[in-house]
């Protein structure tokens, strides 16, 4: 499928320092293709006002492009929204995360009207199955690909909550590209309940993964045994059931709600943009307060309590 022939809608927003509001500008050109940007390129160009709660980030370009029988479409998702969504992933990993980044994650999203559109234009345009997924990053295109939700599985909020998780997946994989699965999907996981209330970022227990470990949790394995399970095996067994899906996510969410967990993430994720050669089980042990034991018994005792707690995690105002 072409790209050319795609309806394009850009947005460039740019993020000022000040925590007041940034004026979007929205117009059609000459071929009916939607733009927003944050200055006045045409003549007819409408002012839109988005709420700015972010502070001293660089310019993000976010192009959301509209696939398949969507291409001739108005615009289909808010994409004022999309940029706020995407923005708050990316202070997620600077606030509190405290990573910096030295280089634009690139933030091209196409996006389909249905599931087989979606597992066609993949399967084409990307060469991946995309069977399993619900929307997709593809490291070597820089891109995400995505389609409108069926009712059952969430509808539009699920769409804006994948997208959000597929733009964890290109951030974190700017920050290392050799992260181990259970930590790139883990996450990526917290990022679909991500959001800003008046300016302070929270994330929220993940309904689906706490119910799916709680159901099958006889299945769950050691914690240490999980991190270690190699990237082929992990995905193939995880096709079975979405265990290790689950498992990564609420191991995340475990480590984000305590401040030595968030620790944890930041050196490993430290480590791992170093580049260090080492298995999760030594980072885990030399890292974790107390050691690798100390996490195998907050672990077990969290799914023995049921991970009833907390169900938000508010992270502090920077």
């Amino acid at each position: 499928m072409s790209l050319r022939n795609a309806a394009v809608i850009c947005l460039s927003a740019l993020l000022f320092s000040a925590p007041s509001s940034a004026a979007v500008y929205r117009w059609v050109d000459e071929r009916g293709q939607v733009h927003f940007s944050d200055r006045p390129l045409a003549a007819d160009a409408e002012t839109v006002t988005l709420k700015n709660t972010t502070r001293d980030w660089q310019p993000l370009d976010i192009d959301v492009i509209q696939q398949g029988s969507l291409q001739h479409q108005a615009q289909v998702l808010d994409i004022s929204r999309i940029s706020r969504d995407v923005n708050n992933v990316y202070r997620f990993y600077k606030e509190v995360i405290y990573f910096d980044f030295y280089r634009q994650v690139p933030v091209k999203i196409h996006l389909l009207p249905g599931r087989a559109e979606y597992l066609q234009f993949v399967a084409g345009y990307m060469g991946v199955d995309a069977s399993q997924s619900l929307g997709i990053y593809i490291p070597p295109l820089h891109e995400i690909a995505v389609y409108l939700h069926e009712e059952e599985y969430g509808g539009l909020q699920s769409t804006y909550a994948t997208i959000r998780h597929e733009a964890s997946h290109a951030i974190l994989h700017s920050v290392a590209e050799r992260l181990p699965l259970w930590l790139h999907e883990g996450m990526s996981e917290q990022m679909e309940t991500l959001s800003d209330d008046n300016g302070r970022l929270l994330i929220r227990t993940h309904p689906r993964n706490r119910y799916q470990l709680l159901q099958m949790k006889g299945k769950a394995q050691d914690v240490l045994t999980f991190t270690e399970i190699p990237g082929d095996r992990w995905q193939r067994d995880n096709v079975k059931d979405g265990m290790n899906q689950a498992m990564a996510g609420q191991l995340a969410y475990m480590l984000l709600s305590t401040g030595y967990g968030r620790s944890l993430i930041t050196r490993l994720l430290q480590d791992y943009r170093r580049g260090v050669n080492k298995r999760s089980y030594y980072l885990l042990d030399e890292h974790y307060v107390g050691g690798r034991q100390a996490l195998q018994i907050h672990w077990q005792r969290w799914l023995k309590d049921g991970m009833k707690s907390p169900d938000v995690i508010r992270f502090q105002d920077s």
